[in-house]
């Protein structure tokens, strides 16, 4: 034994060394180099009793006198009969059970090769961890999960509350399998009544109401939204697009086909206003539309909610935006195929036997398209005669 200090600590050789000063305290020097004080103790007094070690810290984290002070305490506490490695144990096991810790092991572990993992860990995000976030997983009943799924029906979401449940049902099947828990509070919930279709379509005043009321607050969220309207793109198909997928000329995204709902790599072609705001975001990371130049942007709910209070246009979600463009490319006079093509589609007129001879890829004729739609849009929002838009031919 001998007194520990920063001189000893620094050239003690591997192996255990006790401080001659307080009993129990100790410096460890593994072969490595590595050092770390711990305190040793009996939990109990009686014979049989095997003595205990619980590490303090790294030397170097902790100077000698914070370790000292550290072991002290520890000491202090086990002659009141308490035992402070078994409780650090204690919590250690009761972290593990909490939603929170179960969720991360499970997003690694079954989710980490899934295709859709980022989408997944977004929603568990946004939707699932601010409800369940602290609760330990025993102790989630069946009620909590209707809550859950009835907060996000509520505000107008069924089909993602569907989702959700299908996902947090694979969640706690899978704690199950690793007898975190023993039953599915999951069990006998069913699924969110969802429309038949929706039909919603922004008129020119509520495309000008929204674009406005976007731009007034400059960010990746505005950006995004006014690229949807000049695009007809799918929501994620922008906001999760990076710079890599820009081509060379800055005049287009190149969709790799895991990026595709349709499973194929496919292009979407940008105005030159879209190129203007394309241009105008900040480089920082790999994504295009991105707060923290590590992920994409995903904060839209509250970014939605504030853009619905600034422009007044109520029941309208997202992907109207898509549903609007196509309508207004038809009011234009462009044909089906080339609408199909501007949107990423592989249905009505190019599914079948036509979709099998037809090999015709109409991006030629989708680049016009999106230019007069462009141009039309330009127009409401400057205030000009859209009339003076010149509809597309039909060929």
């Amino acid at each position: 034994m001998t007194m520990l200090t920063k001189r000893f600590c620094d050239t003690a050789p591997a192996g255990r060394h006790y401080d001659d000063r307080l009993a129990g305290f100790g410096l460890y020097v593994g072969t490595s180099g590595a050092r770390s004080f711990f305190v040793e103790y009996r939990p109990s007094k009686g014979r049989g009793v095997a003595k205990r070690r619980m590490s303090l810290g790294k030397y170097g984290a902790l100077t000698v006198q914070q370790a000292r002070e550290l072991a002290q305490q520890n000491l202090a506490t086990i002659a009141r009969g308490d035992d402070p490695l078994r409780a650090r144990e204690v919590e250690r096991r009761r972290a593990t059970q909490l939603f929170d810790g179960v969720v991360r092991e499970w997003l690694e572990r079954d989710q980490r090769s899934n295709r859709s993992y980022g989408e997944v860990k977004r929603l568990v995000s946004a939707d699932i961890l601010p409800v369940l976030k602290g609760r330990e997983i025993t102790a989630i009943r069946k009620r909590d999960i209707v809550r859950l799924l009835d907060g996000i029906a509520d505000r107008g979401s069924p089909v993602m509350a569907n989702r959700t449940l299908a996902h947090i049902r694979r969640l706690f099947r899978w704690a199950i399998e690793r007898d975190l828990i023993e039953t599915d509070p999951t069990t006998g919930i069913g699924k969110r009544p969802v429309s038949s279709g929706r039909e919603r379509v922004l008129d020119d005043q509520e495309i000008v109401a929204i674009w406005n009321a976007v731009s007034e607050t400059p960010g990746p969220y505005s950006a995004g939204v006014r690229l949807l309207f000049l695009t007809g793109a799918r929501r994620d198909e922008i906001f999760g697009a990076t710079w890599d997928e820009l081509d060379e000329v800055g005049q287009r995204l190149r969709l790799p086909a895991e990026r595709s709902k349709i499973k194929q790599g496919r292009d979407i072609h940008l105005t030159p206003v879209a190129v203007e705001i394309v241009t105008a975001m900040p480089r920082f990371g790999p994504f295009i539309f991105t707060t923290d130049g590590r992920s994409r942007f995903s904060g839209f709910s509250k970014a939605k909610k504030a853009l619905d209070e600034k422009c007044g246009v109520t029941d309208w979600r997202l992907h109207d935006i898509r549903r609007t463009v196509a309508t207004g490319l038809q009011r234009l006079g462009v044909r089906l195929e080339v609408t199909e093509t501007v949107l990423g589609h592989i249905a009505g007129s190019r599914r079948g036997v036509i979709g099998i001879y037809q090999r015709h890829g109409f991006e030629d004729e989708a680049r016009e398209a999106l230019a007069s739609w462009g141009a039309h849009v330009e127009a409401l929002i400057e205030g000009r005669d859209t009339g003076k838009v010149v509809p597309l031919r039909r060929v």
